[in-house]
């Protein structure tokens, strides 16, 4: 009986640390992508600003 509840307690907090994990990995590739998209829009304001040319052939 007791290593059932330990499997069981064991198998929750196994559960528990791949949520926390997840999470984490949601946010660095939110945060990954917004500054990607805020680097974009500097390059692209900053190129428009020097007079390049952005259009595509």
């Amino acid at each position: 009986m007791y290593f059932a509840i330990k499997w069981h307690y064991d198998r929750e907090k196994q559960w528990a640390d791949r949520r926390a994990l997840r999470r984490v990995g949601a946010k660095f590739v939110a945060v990954f992508v917004l500054l990607l998209l805020v680097l974009l829009s500097l390059t692209f304001g900053l190129a428009s600003m020097l007079g390049m040319d952005l259009s595509l052939p």
